[in-house]
């Protein structure tokens, strides 16, 4: 079948989520990524200081100002990743068979000891030597080297090369096999989400997570700290599932955190490369089903970090996340650092509406499926309203959505259909604006006071005419939410139609 033309004035329903780094400093080239389809800016907290950090948050800022468009700013906690320290030199070349020692008391550069020929390297986490035995397998630079450890004595950890290349400074240091007796969060996460607390960022994405305990940690230090400066709710954590034990616990993971990100980057370096579309497509369907966004990142368009176009494949990646329901995608590296950032982000855009637009045409959908048996009576009612609206929008046929909702609960909930009806969501707080960006298919809006029905509806009407959405007669379906209590689930649903004179006036 052939693909429908794609409407500019239209965003894509998918989120496209772009890493802020030295490639988007320069103000113009930030505010072009915003006019070809970014919302979403990630900043990535293991590299950089809390104030170049807080330039580039001002910076956003400023263009959302200067757009007039809401922008979402996703700070990222490094997690406990383990680097090498400072390699001497341009690096050390390893070779297969060559064997390598890390000190625990290693604090300088790494090195070759000319004397003996032996290499001896240290890295950010002492417990390394404790934690790994040997069988255990040590892999630095994503795997690109890769080493299995052969004995241990005396704060020292002897390891072969089995696959060999050149090792440079801060390279990452993954351990797949061992048990780490690791803290998480870390001093560093804690101290870094308090600074977020305070410094206008809108979401807060955790690495690295083994258990909905630590999800619990980071949420009561935002609760405690935030409500010191008067936030009424902690930020929301975005759980990024990346290692084995984070995989196994996905479903009690996701749903005590409020997102999750399918971090396809250590996530195939820790576990079995041939194992990650399958973990993908179980963690996208978990989240539906419990009712939480999902985002898919790493490596989606990564040939652009120094290439104009992607390859193939990587295309069918980007659209193939979009199929099974990603609420948004994710540019590291080819925005970060790369020599397209634009054209990243207009060519991420130009995938997500094509995918989009077959869907819509081919009737395309995912649903959430059978929900989870951890989800109680009280969701599974609340489930039977938003069917109940679905249902209602299928039958008037429905051009959009419309819901006011003070925490932008209730357009959550109804975004979990990827039907192509839009959802416009209004809200008295501009921060629940931003963070609904992360929902697929929502359009946030800002209005400050509690509307009715009536007046929601004629706000819309005026606001899709703008954008040629709406011809007299169409339909409209109007929910306004209430707050939910434990055992009352309110939600008003009414229905509009447009007429002559207000969609011509």
């Amino acid at each position: 079948m052939a693909v429908e033309e794609v409407h500019h004035d239209a965003p894509p329903r998918t989120g496209i989520i772009v890493t802020l780094g030295p490639a988007t400093d320069d103000p113009d080239v930030l505010e072009r990524m915003v006019e070809s389809g970014a919302s979403i800016f990630r900043i990535n907290f293991s590299h950089g200081e809390p104030d170049s950090h807080y330039e580039r948050i001002k910076a956003v800022r400023a263009i959302e100002k200067s757009t007039g468009r809401p922008l979402a700013i996703m700070g990222d906690l490094p997690g406990p990743k383990i680097r090498l320290v400072e390699v001497a030199g341009e690096g050390i070349m390893l070779e297969a068979g060559q064997e390598i020692t890390f000190d625990r008391g290693e604090s300088g550069p790494c090195r070759l000891h000319e004397d003996n020929g032996q290499i001896v390297l240290g890295c950010t986490w002492a417990g390394l030597v404790d934690c790994v035995q040997p069988g255990d397998r040590v892999l630095i630079d994503d795997g690109q080297v890769r080493l299995l450890a052969v004995g241990s004595e005396s704060g020292r950890l002897t390891c072969r090369v089995t696959a060999g290349g050149l090792i440079t400074s801060h390279k990452g240091v993954n351990l797949p096999d061992s048990d780490l007796d690791i803290e998480v969060p870390t001093p560093k996460d804690r101290s870094l989400a308090e600074w977020a607390i305070g410094h206008d960022i809108d979401l807060l994405a955790m690495s690295f997570v083994r258990s909905a305990s630590e999800i619990k940690v980071v949420r009561d230090l935002l609760l405690e700290k935030g409500r010191m400066i008067g936030h009424e709710r902690p930020l929301p954590i975005i759980a990024k599932i990346e290692v084995p034990a984070g995989v196994h616990a996905a479903e009690s993971i996701i749903a005590a955190a409020d997102g999750v990100m399918v971090a396809r980057g250590d996530l195939g370096v820790e576990m079995d490369l041939a194992a990650v579309p399958i973990i993908q497509k179980r963690l996208l369907s978990l989240a539906r089903q419990l009712d939480r966004p999902c985002i898919v990142a790493t490596q989606m368009l990564q040939s652009m970090v120094e290439s104009p176009v992607p390859t193939r494949a990587e295309a069918s990646d980007v659209a193939g996340a979009i199929f099974d329901g990603a609420d948004a995608v994710m540019l590291s590296g080819e925005t970060a650092v790369g020599a397209y950032p634009v054209v990243a982000v207009q060519t991420m855009r130009r995938i997500c509406s094509q995918t989009e637009s077959w869907m819509d045409s081919d009737g395309y959908q995912v649903e959430a499926g059978t929900p989870l048996e951890s989800v109680d009576q009280a969701m599974g009612d609340t489930h039977a309203l938003v069917e109940g609206i679905w249902s209602t929008a299928h039958a008037v046929k429905a051009k959009c959505i419309v819901v006011f909702s003070e925490w932008g609960t209730w357009s959550r909930l109804i975004s979990r259909s990827t039907r192509p009806i839009p959802i416009v969501a209004y809200t008295s707080r501009p921060s629940v604006v931003r963070q609904m960006l992360l929902c697929r298919g929502v359009i946030p809006e800002l209005m400050e006071i509690m509307p009715d029905a009536e007046i929601l509806g004629r706000d819309a009407e005026h606001r899709l005419r703008d954008l040629h959405w709406l011809e007299p007669g169409d339909a409209i379906l109007v929910v306004i939410g209430r707050p939910m209590a434990e055992t009352i689930h309110s939600v008003r649903v009414t229905v509009q139609r447009i007429s002559d004179i207000e969609a011509t006036g």
